[in-house]
């Protein structure tokens, strides 16, 4: 089918917002008569499989064999996917999110008022505000117009610069021609960067080739936090609970003895008995603290972070109970978790025995980057 008889079938609604972009960068989701993800043409690029991003629980990634040409600002693709039109930035979000969370609204999809990624705003709002009148008694649960917004209630959006960190599994509402016309998916957090993965992003040059995943500068100021072009990200309080592992994991080290380690939306715990301290604390501590990195990254430990930064982070750990008299056995000290924060203050340490029995103590100076470069 030409674009001309295409764009001759859609709505005079659908015609504005096409023709609002006309870049190659374009993120709009137009919504059809839903049918199988099967029904996606052989010829299909899947560039990005679930089970290798996310920790596992992300869903395949498809871009169309060819890129954009000639400054459109889709690529002509026939069948209609079952959430949103193919290929389409929305459509990979909205998949992931209905497919693993349950987000679906009841059109089987997003609610109707969704045309570009910025909706999501609206609707989150929406949905909050019709929960307040169904709590109120003023709305029924079965009202049609409540019933629509009500399974997307518990999401909750934070503005660019907002005091909520994005964390694995947010959504950016992203922008680069008109406000919020991108969104991509949060697949890792350290430190001063995160790593996104994303639908219907080419690059410029020809021919074009397709940006399944990017790294974007996260920028802290007093508690706030920074996207360059981001408008904000939409968080969802199950995806914790989907991506998080379910019980500790153990390691073993010839100097750090037997430990645990198990991660949360907002860093990574590691547990030592009096043995492992002190073994981090002597002289081959910063080289067994390199050693564990790389055994916690082999077990998949750093999903959800980049191994570098934790490496650092270790590294730094070592070198702060080599040198301060809380965290020696001297002191009292009977063990230690080390809490490697994403976000924010990188290290927290948490000594057992002594003074400040299981106190959480933040170590300044102590911040590390993505690259696990100091920052």
């Amino acid at each position: 089918m030409h674009l001309l008889a295409r764009y001759n079938q859609l709505t005079p609604p659908m015609r504005n917002h096409l023709l609002r972009i006309t870049l190659v960068f374009v993120a709009i989701a137009f919504f059809g008569t839903p049918s199988s993800v099967s029904a996606r043409s052989t010829s299909d690029q899947l560039l990005l499989y679930g089970k290798d991003w996310l920790a596992g629980y992300g869903v395949d990634v498809f871009y169309p064999d060819i890129g954009p040409s000639k400054g459109e600002g889709y690529v002509e693709i026939t069948p209609f996917c079952g959430y949103a039109y193919c290929y389409q930035c929305i459509e990979l979000t909205t998949r992931l999110y209905a497919e693993r969370l349950g987000y679906i609204s009841t059109n089987g999809r997003l609610p109707d008022t969704v045309s570009i990624p910025n909706d999501l705003i609206d609707m989150i709002n929406t949905a909050h505000e019709m929960q307040g009148l169904v709590k109120k008694g003023a709305v029924s649960v079965n009202d049609p117009e409540a019933a629509k917004f009500l399974p997307f209630a518990d999401l909750s959006y934070t503005p660019n610069g907002g005091t909520t960190p994005p964390h694995a599994g947010d959504l950016i509402i992203y922008t680069y021609r008109i406000p919020g016309d991108h969104i991509m998916v949060v697949n890792r957090v350290a430190g001063n960067k995160i790593q996104i993965v994303q639908q219907n992003i080419w690059t410029q040059t020809r021919p074009a080739i397709p940006i399944p995943d990017r790294l974007l500068d996260l920028v802290e100021s007093r508690g706030r936090f920074y996207i360059n072009n981001a408008e904000g990200w939409i968080h969802s309080p199950r995806m914790e609970n989907l991506i998080t592992p379910a019980s500790e994991k153990a390691y073993s080290d010839p100097l750090l003895g037997v430990g645990t380690w198990h991660w949360d939306e907002n860093a990574l715990t590691i547990t030592m008995d009096r043995s492992g301290a002190h073994g981090l604390s002597g002289d081959e501590g910063q080289e067994a603290s390199t050693r564990l990195s790389q055994q916690l990254n082999n077990a998949g430990a750093f999903a959800i972070t980049s191994e570098p930064f934790a490496r650092c982070a270790l590294i730094n750990a070592a070198v702060t109970v080599a040198g301060d008299m809380r965290f020696t056995s001297s002191f009292g000290l009977k063990g230690l978790d080390i809490r490697i924060q994403f976000t924010g203050d990188t290290l927290r340490l948490r000594p057992h025995g002594g003074k400040f029995d299981n106190q959480w103590i933040t170590i300044p100076n102590a911040r590390c980057g993505w690259e696990g470069n100091p920052v």
